[in-house]
């Protein structure tokens, strides 16, 4: 299925091109501040970007791997990105998503998050999702509470590309889907 494009009050989500690697570089992917919570290393160039853009694009059709950018409605800004995608040892899909800092503590994490998790609720009709964060990072951690999420326990996630491991909390969503 294509990666649809959803709509909250503020933000309109919509799958990212390689077009979009500028934009992505100088506000979030080059940031170490939003880097150093993520599995995926500080991107050292637009190039970078680009590459991940285009594995991104390569994706857009795929029913296990949702990926959209948000783009702030008042100024046409694009602020940040999310997720869902499969993770097949849990036979779930995980919620992630990442922000330029400008934008950190607005509640538009939490916006984004809600209108992805509806997605996937009413299109993917699933009946639970995934999310984690890094123990350092328990901004993230109140934004999957905020929609729904209930810690489940301590873990740990290898990040290839970092050869590391981050120590995280790993959340739960279930959801009633009998509406």
């Amino acid at each position: 299925m294509k990666t649809p494009i959803l709509e909250t009050q503020r933000l309109l989500l919509r799958p990212m091109t390689v077009q979009d690697a500028e934009k992505a570089f100088a506000n979030w992917t080059h940031d170490p501040d939003v880097a150093k919570f993520m599995c995926w290393k500080m991107h050292q160039n637009v190039e970078d970007t680009r590459q991940w853009l285009l594995s991104e694009e390569a994706a857009l059709d795929s029913d296990f791997i949702y990926h959209w950018g948000f783009v702030l409605k008042e100024t046409g800004e694009l602020i940040g990105s999310a997720g869902l995608s499969f993770r097949e040892e849990k036979g779930i899909y995980e919620l992630a998503y990442n922000l330029m800092k400008k934008y950190w503590n607005k509640g538009l994490a939490t916006e984004a998050s809600q209108a992805i998790i509806e997605f996937g609720k009413t299109t993917l009709h699933q009946t639970a999702f995934f999310g984690c964060h890094v123990k350092d990072n328990p901004a993230s951690g109140t934004v999957l509470t905020k929609v729904g999420f209930h810690y489940e326990h301590d873990g740990e996630y290898y990040c290839d590309n970092q050869e590391r491991n981050l120590e995280t909390k790993e959340y739960i969503l279930k959801v009633d889907n009998k509406e």
